[in-house]
């Protein structure tokens, strides 16, 4: 799997785990809602060092 393909995936758990959140808020799931939101910024975060495919120096 590419270094793309990989971020595009965590991307799209960022979004899921943010719209988890909105509706464990709905729910009053207040603790639920705050483990949501860490994970979608953790994950957020991770991506921040992830290279792309077109950095040649990491492979």
């Amino acid at each position: 799997m590419k270094h793309d393909e990989t971020k595009k995936i965590l991307l799209d758990d960022i979004d899921h785990f943010r719209l988890k959140a909105k509706y464990y808020e709905s729910l009053h799931l207040f603790e639920a809602k705050k483990y949501a939101e860490k994970l979608a910024s953790n994950i957020e975060l991770a991506l921040t060092t992830m290279p792309s495919d077109d950095d040649t120096e990491i492979c």
